[in-house]
C-alpha cells in the first residue's frame, strides 16, 4: 500500500522475505497492511491458483489471553480482494489461510474469481506474516496423482537434546535448527507428569486410536519405513514423500490452561481442550493397558530447578 515494488523479494525462494509493515501492540499482530500482486498477462480465468510460501511470527497463550480481555478479536487473517468494474476493491475470499509455521505454502483457488479485466489481487491482514515466494499456477491437472501409503516399521523414542538455533534469512527470517549442533542441557521448565517410556514405540504409530507417543522437550523419535514394496513408477513420473501425522501439542505458557502438567490427556472426540463439562477420557481396556505399558516415565520439575539453582549459585 506504500507503493514499494517488492517483486525481487517474492519472485524466487531465497529466504529473502517481504517485510516492512509496522508492528502492533502485541507480538504477532501488526498494523493492517496490503500486498498487491499483479500476475500480468495470464491466460484465461478458468484455472488459476495463487501460491504463497512464507512463515508466521505467532502470538502465544499469554497474548491471546490479553487480547481476549479487550472484548474483541485483534487478529485478522489474510483475506483476498479483486477490483470490480467500478474500480473498487471487493473481498471475494474472507480467509485464505496463513503459513502454519515456518516455510509453509498456502494455495488459493482463484479460478473464475475476477470481477473485471483488472487482474490485480490484494491481500490484507494484520498478522505478522513474512512471504518469501509468490507465484501463480495456470494449469489444472486431473487424475495424475497416485497415492501409496507406507506404515512405519521400526520406531524408537529416545532423548536427544536441543538443536542449535540460527536465523535463516537475516533479520526477517525465522529461527531454524542446526541438527548437527546439539545441547543436552535443560532449556525449559518441564510439564510434569508421565511421558512415554523410551524404546520401541512402533505399534503406537500404526493408527489414530488415542494411543500416542507422549514426548517431552528434547525427545526424538526416529522412524523407519519399508519402501521395497512401492510400485514401479510409470515412464515420466516422479515420486514425492509426505509425512502424514496426527497428534496434539501443548505448550508450557503460564496462561495455557493445564500448561504446567501433562494431564489431562487429549483424545479423539473431545468437544474441546481443556475438557468441557461433558468430556471424559475414554477409560477403555485398551487405553488402560496402553497407559500402564507405555506411559511410565515420570518427569518432575526438579532437574530444571537444580539447573537454575546452580546458575544462581
Amino acid at each position: 500500500e506504500n507503493g514499494i515494488d517488492l517483486t525481487d523479494l517474492a519472485d524466487k525462494k531465497d529466504d529473502r522475505y517481504i517485510s516492512g509493515f509496522s508492528p502492533g501492540k502485541y507480538q504477532g499482530i501488526s498494523e493492517m497492511h496490503d500486498l498487491i500482486i499483479d500476475p500480468g498477462n495470464i491466460r484465461g480465468n478458468n484455472c488459476l491458483y495463487l501460491v504463497m510460501n512464507g512463515w508466521i511470527f505467532p502470538t502465544d497463550a499469554s497474548i491471546n489471553y490479553a487480547v481476549s480481555q479487550t472484548g474483541k478479536s485483534l487478529s485478522i487473517p489474510p483475506y483476498l480482494q479483486v477490483m470490480d468494474r467500478d474500480g473498487n476493491w471487493k473481498t471475494i475470499i474472507e480467509n485464505i489461510g496463513f503459513p502454519m509455521g515456518k516455510n509453509k505454502t498456502v494455495i488459493t483457488d482463484i479460478s473464475g474469481k475476477f470481477l473485471s479485466a483488472d487482474r490485480r489481487i490484494r491481500i490484507r491482514t494484520n498478522m505478522e506474516i513474512y512471504w518469501d515466494y509468490i507465484c501463480f499456477a495456470t494449469t489444472c491437472y486431473e487424475n495424475t496423482v497416485r497415492s501409496t501409503s507406507l506404515l512405519p516399521g521400526k520406531s524408537d523414542l529416545h532423548f536427544r537434546g536441543f538443536s542449535s538455533l540460527y536465523r535463516k534469512g537475516g533479520r526477517y527470517g525465522p529461527h531454524w535448527f542446526d541438527y548437527a549442533r546439539v545441547s543436552t542441557e535443560p532449556k525449559w521448565r518441564d510439564l510434569t507428569g508421565n511421558y512415554t517410556r523410551y524404546g520401541d514405540v512402533g505399534e503406537l504409530l500404526l493408527d489414530d486410536d488415542n494411543r500416542y507417543i507422549i514426548m517431552n522437550a528434547g525427545d526424538e523419535v526416529s522412524i523407519e519405513f519399508e519402501a521395497t514394496g512401492l510400485p514401479v513408477l510409470p515412464k515420466g513420473w516422479t515420486r514425492n514423500f509426505l509425512i502424514h501425522s496426527i497428534g496434539w501439542v501443548k505448550d508450557g505458557d503460564l496462561n495455557t490452561t493445564n500448561g504446567q502438567e501433562v494431564m489431562p490427556l487429549p483424545y479423539h472426540g473431545m468437544d474441546q481442550y481443556p475438557y468441557s463439562k461433558s468430556d471424559r477420557y475414554p477409560e477403555t481396556d485398551d487405553l488402560k493397558v496402553y497407559n500402564r505399558k507405555y506411559n511410565t516415565r515420570a518427569v518432575t520439575g526438579q532437574k530444571f530447578k537444580d539447573e537454575i539453582r546452580e546458575l544462581v549459585d
